[in-house]
């Protein structure tokens, strides 16, 4: 790696590439995905044509520890599953860790269902199962994904899904005891113990599955409020109930699902095992869910829509110039701008 590799690296892991990724990759201006510290945009490789996405997330010295999570948890070896991303290779320039992965860049969840032409409980469970059976995986690793709102679950191919950003997600040492984190994601989908600071556990992420799985049969969220003060009691009081006129036609299986998830001991909760095991998603009730047409796509519609302006508002500003550390340091206009306004 020449000159690179007696500099002092902001980061030292193995396996870690400090050279401009622009060398082996074209990258697409279009973006396919943005969050709080990270832009998503399509790669391709200059060798063999191969498409990848390149997830290019920026830090300071400040942030830099937070950066490198998703790093460590995707190299750990336990994130070996058909609907979890695979990384591919890794780069670090000035600013930026750039990760290279699996291409997954269907339409998000709620956008795909709520489109469908037709849709009923049976489509529903399909989902739910295959998030069941991803998080059944991860939890028997002793990873928690703490982040699992709508728009980290993508479709790969058909009704298969993906689950995306492992920014979040944590390696717990005692599944059983838990571990206090320092992550708070979207608090409509955020578990009671997350909001409290009480030590989360792999029910944790079942919590949101039920969440999730009470949009996609009604179309409404049950921890929506304006006020968001509201919402944060709601969910720490386990404050909810199943709308009347939404819930009209819905499975009494499919009910006693959601009920069994969103109870606020985390103990007390069904977990991933026991969700696979339940009968809403056994073969016996197929029939059930098949004859349970749903017909909330346009509510579903617009709180997609909603749930992507409320994350617009926090998403990152980055020039995604790439300067490595034997080069002078980019200094992009925006950050130009924020000195001048501090002094």
């Amino acid at each position: 790696m020449g000159k690179s590799s007696k500099l002092k690296l902001p980061i030292d892991r193995p396996g870690i590439k400090a050279e401009n990724p622009e060398k082996y990759y074209d990258f697409e201006d279009e973006e396919i995905g943005r969050g709080k510290f990270s832009v998503v945009k399509r790669a391709t490789s200059k060798a063999t044509g191969a498409k990848y996405a390149a997830k290019m997330i920026k830090f300071d010295a400040g942030s830099i520890k937070f950066a490198i999570r998703e790093y460590d948890v995707m190299t750990s070896g336990k994130l070996n599953h058909k609907s979890l991303v695979q990384l591919h290779e890794t780069y670090l320039v000035r600013k930026y860790l750039i990760l290279i992965l699996e291409l997954c860049d269907g339409k998000t969840l709620l956008d795909q269902v709520s489109h469908r032409h037709s849709l009923n409980e049976d489509e529903v469970a399909n989902i739910i199962r295959q998030l069941c059976e991803v998080l059944d995986f991860m939890h028997s690793n002793n990873v928690i994904h703490n982040d699992l709102r709508p728009t980290n679950i993508r479709f790969s191919s058909g009704r298969e899904i993906k689950v995306l950003d492992y920014n979040t997600s944590r390696i717990i040492a005692n599944k059983k005891a838990g571990e206090v984190v320092d992550v708070i994601g979207d608090t409509e989908f955020c578990a009671p113990e997350l909001l409290k600071f009480d030590p989360v556990l792999g029910a944790s992420d079942m919590w949101t599955v039920s969440v999730i799985m009470y949009i996609l049969l009604s179309g409404i969220s049950p921890f929506y409020y304006e006020d968001e003060d509201k919402v944060v009691e709601c969910v720490k009081k386990a404050k909810w109930k199943f709308d009347e006129d939404a819930f009209q036609n819905i499975t009494s299986e499919a009910k006693d699902f959601i009920k069994k998830t969103l109870v606020r001991a985390p103990e007390m909760r069904m977990d991933a095992k026991g969700a696979l095991a339940h009968k809403w998603l056994s073969k016996d009730y197929e029939g059930n869910r098949k004859r349970s047409v749903l017909t909330c796509h346009d509510v579903m519609i617009e709180t997609d829509e909603r749930l992507y302006e409320e994350e617009e508002e926090e998403y990152i500003e980055a020039s995604l110039v790439f300067r490595t550390f034997e080069e002078e340091e980019y200094e992009s206009p925006e950050e130009s701008e924020e000195e001048e306004d501090d002094e």
